[in-house]
């Protein structure tokens, strides 16, 4: 039922709302902008009467009682009804215009029909945090059941993201009525013609990696030129995405391989990455349990994240990594070594223009992307560089000859072979790639 505007709702211990508009709609219900007595607004999904069961509501009330396991996600904050109307809804933050759904990345257009100019580093951030939100998610003992296109919305600019539908969620208990969306589903839900193989933590893992997959290199990873063939049914989805799907990029079958674009994109990263890529797809397809798990991208993405530089020649941003440093830039073919690199317990940074010193750098496992440092290049000599300290705290910065200096907030100090920079409690160390471009 639409709700018209004007009408007062009732939700609970936030009181009462009044809805201001009509957002859209979808199969479940409509989605309306209402606004709260203190004037904040907020998201409200009301449903359909035949979706508006009892099951639906105990979920529902289930999930605003277990809370958020991060800001990321358009989680419920209450349940909502109103006087004189059958049915129930509930509210969640409104979505920020500056999100787009994440098939724009595909079609690299906006709403309005302009180009993207969507970042290595944007897109690499949209990666980590959906790896690291379903971390959340999962460590909570919930499973998001519906991983896809449609439920997650990043912003272009830092890629910053947003998920959405969370009442697709539940306990991770083996029940639930949601199977997913098609070309996002585990094989073993697909090729359960039966029924009986539901969503969990597992299925959700493939369907990261089929996001993550989409947005480094802008294809499907079970598609190609095998799956080109023949009508697209129920009998072609089985067969392609359940009991006989086939990675694009196998190693050893080179029947489906894709698109010339999605195998451009494969050779800009470093091995690391296709390495688990082809995990995920190669012996996490048939077992769920070798399937790549969110910690595993998490590190994966910092990783790519700290070898991200631009090539001294052109310009092109490539991936550097000490196992692979021969690698060319893949535009002009000139070799691509660092300066320098800032080495931070096991993390290795690679200094290039591209190189800031964030707070996730200094401590493993958090979700803090706030820059502490900003790498500098000498304007008149390009061989020299340094390090700003933008953060509020001093750093002390020791040479190798024993001198040191105090580094003050808002002041730059010159990157040397061997320097040691104190950033709160944590040592960054200056070192310089050998001649052959790896580390010594």
């Amino acid at each position: 039922m639409v709700l018209a505007n004007g009408t007062e709702v009732d939700l609970g211990a936030l009181g009462q709302a009044r809805v201001v508009s009509l957002l859209g709609q979808g199969g479940q219900g409509y989605v309306f902008e209402v606004q709260r007595a203190s004037g904040e607004p907020l998201a409200l999904k009301w449903y359909r009467p035949e979706s508006a069961t009892t099951t639906q509501f105990h979920e529902i009330l289930q999930l605003v009682e277990f809370g958020s396991p991060h800001e990321r996600f358009l989680w419920p904050l209450s349940m909502a009804r109103s006087g004189g109307h059958e049915g129930f809804g509930y509210v969640m933050n409104l979505r920020d215009q500056r999100y787009l759904e994440l098939s724009y990345l595909l079609s690299n257009l906006d709403r309005d029909g302009n180009t993207l100019d969507v970042s290595f580093a944007s897109t690499i951030e949209l990666c980590r945090q959906l790896s690291f939100s379903f971390l959340r998610l999962h460590a909570r003992g919930l499973c998001y059941r519906d991983i896809s296109f449609g439920n997650v919305f990043f912003d272009p600019g830092n890629g910053d993201v947003l998920i959405c539908d969370n009442d697709n969620v539940g306990v991770d208990d083996g029940t639930g009525r949601v199977l997913g969306t098609p070309y996002f589903m585990a094989p073993e839900v697909v090729s359960d013609l039966t029924y009986n193989t539901l969503p969990s933590t597992d299925t959700d893992r493939h369907s990261l990696a089929v996001l993550l997959f989409y947005s480094l290199f802008l294809g499907h990873p079970l598609e190609g030129a095998y799956t080109d063939a023949g009508l697209r049914d129920a009998q072609w989805l089985t067969r392609h995405f359940g009991t006989d799907a086939i990675f694009c990029m196998h190693p050893d079958d080179a029947r489906n391989r894709p698109a010339a674009i999605v195998e451009q994109y494969w050779s800009i990263y470093p091995r690391f990455i296709r390495d688990l890529f082809t995990q995920a797809f190669v012996e996490g397809l048939s077992r769920p349990s070798a399937r790549v798990t969110e910690g595993q991208w998490i590190k994966a993405f910092d990783r790519l994240r700290d070898g991200m530089v631009s090539c001294a020649r052109c310009g092109t941003t490539n991936f550097w990594d000490p196992t692979e440093h021969a690698r060319p830039c893949r535009s002009c073919s000139t070799p691509i070594t660092p300066p320098y690199v800032m080495q931070i317990g096991r993390r290795t940074l690679a200094v290039s223009p591209l190189l800031t010193l964030r707070n996730d750098h200094l401590t493993s496992g958090i979700d803090d992307p706030t820059v502490l440092g900003q790498v500098r290049q000498h304007p008149q000599e390009p061989a020299r560089w340094g390090l700003r300290n933008v953060s509020p705290a001093a750093w002390m910065v020791t040479y190798l000859d024993g001198t040191g200096v105090r580094l003050e907030p808002n002041r730059t100090v010159e990157l040397a072979e061997g320097a040691r920079i104190q950033v709160g409690a944590s040592t960054v160390v200056v070192r310089r790639p050998n001649a052959s471009g790896g580390l010594p």
